[in-house]
């Protein structure tokens, strides 16, 4: 969490502590390992008398002046409440709208290599796709440090970064080259969108707790409800009207429906109390899982973005019309609305099995099912399996970082890790899957099903075997899990140590 917590005093009476010798300094407690509490005094009113430096356990420092007071209790509740409902609702709107072009690629790409620029064999076109999400997912690694550095900063980043993916789809509708292309709806689009989207998401630590799987679930099934009415609507436009025209309505829902939800995006604390972190602390490195999550998280983001560039493409190799690709991206799109919320949940509950489930469940989708599609049922079968089990593995990272670290220092740092490594994997999709379909002309003819069928044989193979491998995400559990009892709770005011020793 990017936040800073209340400035504290202590009294005459209390014992000292040397803030470098403790783990954490607490005094708002909702905020850890999932309990909402507040201090055991009535009184929950700390007069700074003096000035003076304290440390939360994010890392934050605050320097109060004199005569400042700072009610605990008057700050408002997590995993509920209006401020709480009101930043989910808002941030599901940026999540719908900033994640919903990308992953409504699969229609751009199908009208760019019909229509648009038919000749064109070079891996630019599926490079857009790839660039537009995994370069947001990539610029995590600089916006998450910096936001955790400079927290007052995020609302004006949401700003900016409304502007920018406004330009970049403005500016997309005048290219008249692939190139101009990966530049505006690739690269600016995706820059635009990195800042919207990360000032808004990280503020999730700091509102929701007990629930913050959940929430996460809730929040990241706005991709798939955007997902499952923009393709029919982006493909509707593109029939119509063409590219210009579609890429400009996109630019105008950006303009009209971002900038009312800002003001509902901010932090739990007040402005003057939210200052730049500590050092952050890296000795998760030293964890077996957090290499275990890494190296999962990274061959998921190879495969999963595959179908949903693909399958509109791949319908209409079929023989099915551009209708029937919509569709299934669509459904796609939709059941993953509703497997975040779900593997959201369960992440809250038994993250092992929701690992297994989303790894080896999508896997054998694309195995058995894409592999040997040849129809429209069989195809929007795969669409609705897929779509349920492997983009949600997303909402999953928050559990994948209470099981690595204790230390909320190292949140934001590890979520900026997990979501740039899936990136990564989504940037090299791009190259990688051009060769595999080159790959897919020789050798694959007398294959069975849509193994058979053109070049997508390697393309459903490299699929499934990555959410296979990502499934050994779950081995963590063999590991030793993070000491909470290291984590300890001080209440400034009477100098009470709390040892939290609950489990993950």
């Amino acid at each position: 969490m990017a936040s800073s917590f209340v400035n504290n005093s202590r009294s005459s009476e209390q014992p000292e502590f040397e803030l470098d010798q403790i783990p954490a300094v607490y005094t708002d407690t909702s905020n850890l390992h999932g309990e909402s509490r507040r201090p055991s005094l009535d009184s929950q009113r700390y007069n700074n008398s003096s000035s003076r430096r304290s440390e939360s356990p994010y890392g934050l420092s605050s320097q109060h002046s004199a005569n400042q007071e700072v009610s605990i209790s008057e700050l408002p509740p997590v995993d509920g409440g209006f401020d709480a409902y009101a930043y989910l609702a808002a941030a599901f709107v940026v999540e719908l709208l900033v994640w919903s072009p990308p992953f409504s690629y699969g229609v751009f790409l199908e009208y760019y290599r019909s229509t648009l620029f038919p000749d064109d064999k070079s891996a630019l076109l599926p490079l857009i796709g790839s660039i537009s999400s995994g370069l947001i997912y990539l610029l995590s690694l600089v916006l998450i440090p910096v936001f955790t550095r400079w927290p007052n900063q995020k609302q004006n980043s949401m700003y900016v970064g409304t502007v920018l993916c406004v330009i970049g789809l403005l500016s997309a509708s005048f290219a008249k080259t692939p190139s101009q292309l990966v530049i505006t709806q690739g690269v600016i689009f995706s820059c635009g969108g990195a800042a919207l989207y990360f000032s808004a998401s990280t503020f999730v630590w700091e509102w929701f707790v007990v629930h913050r799987g959940m929430a996460n679930g809730l929040i990241f099934s706005g991709t798939g409800l955007g997902g499952l009415f923009m393709p029919l609507v982006l493909n509707w436009i593109l029939k119509k009207w063409g590219h210009e025209t579609t890429l400009r309505v996109l630019a105008i829902i950006f303009a009209v429906f971002i900038p009312p939800v800002l003001p509902f995006i901010k932090s739990r604390y007040p402005k003057s109390q939210v200052v730049g972190t500590r050092r952050v602390n890296w000795s998760f490195v030293r964890n077996p899982a957090f290499w275990m999550f890494t190296a999962a998280n990274t061959l998921q983001g190879l495969g999963i973005f595959i179908p949903s560039i693909y399958i509109p493409t791949f319908a209409s190799d079929l023989g099915l019309t551009t209708n029937s690709g919509t569709l299934c991206l669509s459904l796609m799109n939709a059941a993953a609305c509703f497997g975040t919320i779900l593997l959201g949940w369960l992440s809250d509950k038994h993250l092992v099995l929701g690992i297994l489930l989303s790894g080896i469940g999508s896997s054998l989708s694309a195995f058995f099912v894409w592999g040997f599609s040849l129809s429209l049922a069989p195809l929007l079968t795969f669409s609705i399996i897929f779509g349920f089990l492997g983009p949600s593995w997303s909402a999953m990272w928050p559990r994948f970082i209470s099981a690595v670290s204790v230390d909320p220092t190292e949140t934001l740092i590890l979520y900026a890790i997990f979501v740039s490594t899936r990136g990564l994997g989504n940037i090299l999709s791009a190259p990688i899957s051009t060769g595999l379909l080159t790959a897919g002309q020789k050798g694959f003819a007398s294959a069975k099903g849509a193994y058979g069928l053109s070049d997508y044989a390697p393309l459903i193979l490299f699929t499934g075997a990555t959410m296979m491998v990502s499934s050994f995400g779950a081995c963590y559990a063999f590991f030793p899990k993070p000491d909470k009892s290291e984590t300890i709770e001080i209440s400034v005011r009477t100098g009470e140590l709390d040892e939290d020793r609950r489990g993950v």
